[in-house]
């Protein structure tokens, strides 16, 4: 006898399966690294879904790397960090000493990431984060685009998608009641787009840093 069979409705969370603007919490496994392929100083963040129907589900390896080598590459790394720190609440003057406290301090805050699919150079099709806004009162608005047809990786072992995540049980998609890190103000709960970069002018995070064996 079977010790149990897999059930689409007897899962926790959810795997995210449209391109979309989601309103997201920056999860605890989001990580401060060196790149792989230049060693300057990223970011590595991981986002969970708050709500909708894709509530629970995870958004991995947007990958932020901090480029001081020259004036204009430490302005524009300046820029993108900025567009994240604002769209989680950081107010005007909010001063950062390092990536990793960067990353340390946005763990457990929200805003809202658009989102699209991308293929990268290991051949798998991941959702990329092309833009940044700040958390949006109406809730996440996933846009019926799917994973292209013919790009998802062939199973091995019985498994053809993403495992479903287990929401946090520590009450991610609120604030934390008297946080004091530099996100502690939310930002403007409303659905403008505020500074967040455009779909035309910003390709995300996503790299060849991403690990070969992702399961999606």
């Amino acid at each position: 006898m079977a010790l149990f069979t897999a059930d689409s409705k007897n899962v926790f969370g959810q795997t995210v399966e449209e391109a979309g603007t989601y309103n997201v919490v920056v999860a605890p496994s989001s990580q401060f690294t060196n790149s792989k392929q230049t060693g300057k100083p990223m970011a590595v963040f991981d986002y969970e879904v708050i709500d909708g129907k894709y509530a629970g589900g995870q958004i991995r390896f947007d990958n932020e790397v901090w480029d001081g080598s020259t004036k204009e590459k430490a302005d524009q790394s300046a820029k993108r960090f900025s567009t994240i720190a604002v769209a989680l609440g950081a107010a005007d003057g909010t001063a950062f000493d390092s990536v990793e406290q960067f990353v340390s301090q946005a763990v457990g805050n929200r805003l809202a990431v658009n989102v699209d699919w991308e293929t990268g150079q290991n051949g798998k099709t991941y959702l990329v984060v092309r833009g940044y806004q700040a958390f949006m009162p109406d809730g996440s608005k996933p846009n019926g685009k799917m994973r292209p047809q013919g790009q998802a990786n062939t199973p091995s072992n019985g498994f053809g998608s993403k495992s479903a995540v287990k929401p946090n049980a520590s009450g991610f998609g609120n604030q934390p009641a008297g946080q004091t890190n530099a996100f502690g103000t939310q930002a403007p709960l409303s659905n403008n787009t505020g500074a967040g970069y455009s779909n035309a002018n910003y390709r995300g995070g996503m790299s060849d840093d991403v690990p070969d064996n992702m399961p999606f």
